[in-house]
């Protein structure tokens, strides 16, 4: 499940809760697998397509940032920046 986080500007400190977070939820066995292309590049294992606009994108894309290339999840979660 993944979500985007609402504007909680009486946050003091920075923390997963503050602005410009995402958020993904994942079962043991997920974050197992995942954790494989956690440290990769973003030109690795090239195996993918962006779920919005199709481009290629690489395993880390794919596993951390929400199936997506850079832009289209910049996009979607960071809009502001």
């Amino acid at each position: 499940m993944t979500k985007k986080v609402p504007n909680r500007k009486n946050v003091d400190k920075p923390s997963i809760w503050s602005d410009d977070s995402f958020i993904e939820t994942l079962n043991p066995d997920d974050m197992k697998a995942k954790m494989r292309t956690f440290h990769m590049k973003h030109n690795e294992e090239m195996n993918f397509n962006c779920s919005k606009c199709k481009s290629k994108i690489s395993a880390h894309n794919k596993d951390w940032h929400n199936g997506m290339c850079d832009a289209c999840f910049n996009k979607e979660f960071f809009p502001e920046d």
